[in-house]
């Protein structure tokens, strides 16, 4: 079995390094000397950690402490994030442990201790808080490659963040919920906008792909995400052009053609009322 060292990965005066990837296939049974989380963006599969088989999706989000023993198999082409970190980064005080639940004595994280005596090493987002850890990961992704004055701080400060949210989460997957169905429904949905939101589409493009009633799924979007199907389209627009933007030397005008609208003013509009400045005033930021 591999062992991958922190040194092949992660600046050593950086502690923390993420990455974006597309996984066409099969990775086998591996450990590290460093601590490992792996977000599910899109595809699925079948992660194993220590043994265990776990399926994933989208909003799935997993924890590979030190030594532990990892593999996963794509069954659909997997995007996922890997966010790397030195035992060390959170705290100096952090020692290489072989379970989840040993990380929690730092002092950070010891109000979860009683709640977490066997925790799982896979933790499943879904709904709004999905969305949310979408975009804090998003935020981390952006200052880590920008590397800007101060952003170890800022990753610090974000890691922290995402960890509580996943012990959090860890808590909240234990109880039952009345939408357990509408949430474990919502990725494959969430990825279908995402596949076509440069189109015209709609709330009847969505049930015939999920053969759900427009209705059902207007109050699923409502009541699990916390904002409307429209108001959710125009975010995944939105976050697309801010990546074009950084990422291109396009047009502003191509640039919202691109994503979905067809009308310049609307694409200005919308981009401010979300940002607060506009396309070329964002661009110029960045």
């Amino acid at each position: 079995m591999k062992m991958y060292q922190s040194v092949d990965f992660i600046l050593q005066d950086e502690k923390i390094a993420l990455y974006k990837l597309l996984n066409h296939s099969n990775e086998p049974e591996h450990s590290h000397n460093f601590i490992e989380l792996v977000y599910i963006w899109r595809g699925a599969g079948c992660q194993q950690v220590n043994g265990k088989s776990y399926d994933v999706q989208r909003g799935d989000f997993l924890f590979m402490n030190v030594g532990d023993r990892h593999s996963f198999v794509v069954q659909r082409d997997m995007q996922y994030m890997n966010i790397l970190f030195d035992p060390d980064f959170l705290n100096e005080q952090l020692t290489s442990t072989a379970s989840t639940h040993q990380f929690l004595p730092l002092k950070l994280f010891q109000e979860f201790q009683d709640s977490l005596a066997s925790p799982v090493p896979n933790v499943k987002f879904r709904g709004k808080s999905m969305i949310e850890l979408e975009h804090l990961l998003d935020i981390m992704y952006m200052e880590y490659c920008s590397k800007k004055i101060g952003y170890l701080s800022m990753l610090h400060g974000y890691a922290t963040l995402l960890l509580t949210r996943m012990f959090r989460m860890m808590e909240e997957n234990l109880q039952s919920s009345d939408l357990r169905t509408a949430y474990d429904m919502l990725p494959q949905l969430l990825s279908y906008i995402e596949q076509h939101y440069a189109g015209h589409i709609t709330l009847q493009d969505l049930a015939k792909e999920s053969f759900y009633s427009p209705n059902y799924l207007s109050k699923m979007f409502k009541e699990c995400l916390g904002f409307t199907f429209t108001e959710y389209v125009h975010e995944v627009r939105l976050r697309e052009a801010k990546r074009l933007l950084m990422e291109t030397e396009d047009s502003v005008e191509s640039i919202g053609r691109s994503v979905g609208y067809v009308d310049k003013s609307q694409f200005f509009r919308m981009f401010k009322q979300s940002l607060g400045m506009t396309p070329q005033q964002h661009r110029r930021q960045y």
